[in-house]
């Protein structure tokens, strides 16, 4: 064998080696390529030739708590072209048939067709007809295809605390925001073929994902009422000269928010979807201020319903300041500085509270910070710390200046003098459900916490009642026929922003108070801003608030309760002596004999009633009829009671409720992340 056969040889079998070397390691790569990147470059190999376009999604109905719809979406039709293949099959007349056809410039349409694009919106949401007769024209790569637009059926009804949804669907203010990700509903794709370098095959077909529609939101708005605020709001803020006004309607056990209306001057945007000043914006209350500081003082002994106060005969000198009060008052108790209005008697008070008192008791009504409503963009109002307050400062905050709410933040707090002392959350959302019926969210009665003892809110109503029911109050125009009416005026100075000063002819001016006042079941407030000097609360504010009230209690069919005036009560006291045949009615006026305390003969035996699966507002009410005090933790239903029902009670003794939500949690149930909601609520979901 010669030396040029053995280098042959030699370089057959390197060059062997070699390939075999160089296919093993192209299979390995082969392999590995499958094994471990062969999901992403699918999926990148599908992206070079697939395009995608989304569609508005099919956003679940808004409705009111009678089921009556706020917020639908309904099909309408856009009309798409594939350039390329729209050009070659029509003619230069056709293409000006379907200009004139969708209503735009003959030049903006051969813009559109001569883009590079494979796929081009002519024109979105227009009426089937139009798009009838767009596909009568018969060009090819010309067509229309179903969308779902957002329209509100009851016009700007409600219309800050709906919102409004844009032309791709998403939320962008109120509830169709702030509930979102589960209303909008899964996106609606629309997919179409095109080569590596983004031209279309015309042969491919348009790929349309079917929509799955968003969650049903059943709120606790009441249309009518709602309406009803509207619409007395819009006439009083024209008569006053009002630059704009918001008013609330709440139930002040449960926190639902029965109506929340906000209007303006401007008749372009007299309702506007995008601000919510009832939960954005926040004012400074003035004398409506009183009715806190004066429960709170109570709450803190700092003074007694029985002590009088010298309110200096209109004008009052303090630190090179003077306050003054709108007429001469001498020697007035708590009750008559409310029920006229005092400024120099509430500053007093504050002044014998202290910084550190009147911050905290305002703090435990909840002025200052953010309710937790289920609406974006809550407000938190404005109360600085006590160490930087000086005598005047502390002074003005007795009577609403210098410190700055948000009316649905001033609801709440009237709502615990109302209820007998606990801070309620506010909620709009009662229940969200799917397309299918079952429920998705669940919001029931929730208790913050406990601002001041029933005995201090009996108090505190009993001189609300005064300022409306007696002569000689500011809130004489709320009264509403056959109802016994608790409320307080507020009329406060406007600042002026660029230097701070406050304006001498600019007011904010509200009103806001309960009824009935012996058994509350609404909890209004009204507020108006801008208004000129002499235009106080009681004079405009009061007016609507008593026109609200008025229709609220014939839409919801509340009757008076038959108590007398001066001798209504409230809230439970066990100290009260009540004698048998007046607990008789009031078992048989509730109809459930069994949730009140023994009777024996004439004597009260005194039991813990059965508080056991009891609204918050029942178990209220029960406690108010057998005279037994009660202290409530969480919300929903009573879920657990101590003592126990049965069990023989002193006149000391408080029953402690724990509530929960009526729908329990289960094995496969979830909690919505509170990042779904504003406020950082718990909801369940089935």
């Amino acid at each position: 064998m010669n030396s040029s056969f053995k280098q042959r040889r030699a370089r057959i079998g390197a060059l062997t080696v070699a390939l075999a070397a160089l296919f093993g390691f192209t299979v390995l790569r082969l392999i590995m390529l499958v094994a471990f990147d062969g999901a992403r470059l699918n999926s990148l190999a599908k992206n070079e030739h697939t395009g995608e376009t989304q569609l508005a999604a099919v956003r679940g109905p808004i409705v009111d708590r009678n089921g009556e719809p706020l917020a639908l979406s309904a099909e309408t039709r856009s009309v798409y072209a594939r350039p390329k293949r729209a050009l070659e099959s029509s003619t230069l007349g056709e293409r000006q048939k379907l200009a004139t056809i969708l209503g735009i410039a003959s030049q903006d349409l051969e813009a559109k067709l001569h883009k590079t694009a494979p796929f081009v919106w002519l024109v979105r949401r227009i009426a089937s007809d139009k798009a009838q007769a767009v596909d009568a024209l018969g060009i090819d790569g010309v067509g229309a295809l179903s969308e779902y637009k957002r329209f509100y059926p009851e016009s700007n009804l409600a219309a800050s605390v709906v919102g409004l949804a844009g032309m791709d669907g998403q939320g962008l203010s109120g509830l169709e925001l702030g509930y979102d990700r589960i209303v909008r509903g899964e996106q609606v794709e629309l997919s179409f073929n095109h080569d590596a370098l983004g031209h279309p095959i015309l042969d491919s077909p348009l790929a349309l994902k079917a929509p799955a529609p968003g969650a049903k939101l059943e709120l606790t708005i009441d249309s009518s009422i709602q309406s009803l605020a509207e619409t007395e709001l819009v006439a009083e803020v024209a008569q006053s000269g009002a630059q704009r006004g918001s008013a609330i309607v709440l139930d002040p056990f449960t926190g639902e928010v029965l109506a929340m209306a906000n209007v303006k001057t401007d008749p372009a945007d007299i309702h506007d979807r995008l601000h919510n000043p009832a939960v954005q914006d926040a004012f400074e209350p003035g004398s409506t201020m009183k009715g806190i500081l004066g429960s709170i003082a109570l709450a803190d002994n700092a003074i007694t319903p029985q002590q009088k106060i010298f309110c200096e005969n209109g004008r009052y000198y303090l630190d090179r300041h003077t306050i003054h009060d709108h007429s001469r008052h001498g020697w007035l108790d708590l009750g008559g500085i409310i029920q006229v209005s005092s400024n120099i008697g509430a500053a007093k008070i504050a002044l014998t509270l202290g910084p550190e008192r009147f911050y905290d008791g305002l703090k435990a009504f909840g002025i200052g910070s953010k309710t937790g409503i289920d609406l974006p963009g809550e407000a938190g109002g404005l109360l600085s710390k006590p160490k930087g307050w000086r005598k005047i400062d502390l002074a003005n905050h007795g009577f609403g200046q210098g410190v700055a709410v948000t009316p649905i933040q001033l609801a709440v707090g009237y709502a615990a003098i109302a209820n007998g002392g606990n801070v309620v959350r506010p909620y709009v959302v009662k229940a969200a459900y799917d397309n299918e019926g079952h429920p998705l969210v669940t919001h029931t009665p929730q208790v913050m916490r406990r601002a001041i003892a029933p005995e201090i809110a009996h108090q505190m109503n009993l001189m609300l009642r005064n300022v409306v029911m007696s002569d000689g109050g500011t809130g004489a125009k709320a009264r509403v026929d056959g109802f016994l009416v608790a409320g307080k005026t507020g009329t406060a100075q406007m600042v002026n922003p660029e230097n701070g000063t406050y304006y001498q002819n600019r007011h904010v001016s509200s009103f806001v108070g309960f009824l009935p006042a012996d058994d509350p079941r609404l909890l209004i407030l009204v507020v108006l801003y801008d208004v000129g000097h002499e235009h106080f609360g009681g004079l405009v504010a009061a007016p609507v608030f008593s026109e609200i009230a008025s229709g609220a209690i014939r839409d919801l069919n509340i009757t008076a309760p038959n108590h007398a005036y001066d001798a209504a009560s409230m809230m439970p006291f066990p100290h009260l002596d009540v004698n048998a045949s007046e607990r008789r009615v009031a078992a048989a006026s509730m109809g459930v004999d069994d949730y009140l305390p023994v009777l024996t003969g004439s004597k009260l035996a005194r039991q813990a009633p059965n508080f056991s699966g009891l609204s918050l507002r029942r178990a209220l009410e029960l406690a108010r009829r057998s005279r037994v005090s009660i202290d409530v933790h969480g919300g929903g239903y009573v879920v657990a009671q101590e003592p126990d029902a049965g069990t023989a009670l002193n006149r000391a003794t408080v029953v402690k409720l724990t509530l929960a939500p009526m729908i329990a949690e289960s094995a496969d149930s979830g909690v919505m992340p509170a990042s779904y909601f504003p406020g950082g609520k718990q909801y369940r979901r089935k």
